[in-house]
């Protein structure tokens, strides 16, 4: 049957998209980067968990390496593993933003294009592979200037403009004259604007694989200190 695989899936929505998936018949593995968490939420599913760390380049690839190995098989990709700064949080906001994008965009993209190989291969044995970023509504285009929205939203856009543009922003940031630039005041949005500008864009490159992005809403989860409005059970 199918194999599923779900970043950051130990706790919050990941662990519930999890629990859905598996309840839907499909072979799911959680992809954490704590083994301890990984190993006793594995244990609680039933289901399978591999070592990921999305601030390792090495854990991406040997995370991609084992999953053509050991499984050879890749037929659902949920890229739900994130982080997000508190509000509280003392970390000036240009220190916050390489930390976010780096694994909110940065990684997320490291880790789809390096499974996109199993996903193109379920495909091709007459599977019906999927990716699903869980994206939020805090990655909307109004936060840009429309001169900004229009590259963003372009068509055209592939991974080294994409790259550019995320790299132009952070370079902004640290000038100190991003918004007058016309950037985001959120890094948090723009990660997220930046992971549905790569959906799309993959969308259109691999046409045998269907690639979207949702936003869970606001769940009560760690992100968000518990205080989300639904049951993240909903959120998935």
């Amino acid at each position: 049957g199918p194999l599923a695989v779900v970043t950051g899936a130990n706790k919050g929505v990941g662990f519930h998209v999890a629990r859905q998936l598996q309840e839907a018949g499909l072979r799911v593995v959680i992809a954490c980067r704590n083994e301890l968490l990984a190993k006793q939420a594995a244990a609680t599913l039933g289901c399978e968990y591999e070592i990921l760390d999305l601030a390792s380049d090495a854990s991406i690839d040997a995370f991609a390496t084992q999953m053509a190995t050991k499984y050879a098989q890749l037929d659902v990709l949920v890229n739900n593993a994130a982080i997000a700064f508190k509000a509280a949080d003392p970390t000036p906001f240009k220190d916050q933003t390489v930390p976010t994008l780096a694994i909110n965009f940065f990684a997320t993209m490291r880790l789809t294009d390096r499974l996109l190989p199993l996903l193109r291969a379920s495909a091709v044995k007459g599977g019906r592979p999927k990716i699903v970023n869980v994206a939020s509504m805090a990655g909307r285009l109004r936060q840009l200037s429309p001169a900004l929205q229009a590259q963003f939203a372009s068509e055209a856009l592939d991974r080294n403009r994409l790259v550019s543009l995320v790299e132009n922003f952070v370079a902004a940031v640290q000038s100190g004259r991003h918004k007058e630039m016309g950037w985001s005041n959120s890094n948090y949005g723009m990660s997220k604007l930046a992971l549905i500008a790569f959906t799309r864009l993959v969308a259109r490159e691999e046409p045998t694989i269907q690639v979207n992005a949702c936003c869970p809403g606001y769940c009560r989860t760690d992100m968000s200190s518990n205080r989300g409005g639904q049951d993240p059970s909903v959120g998935a």
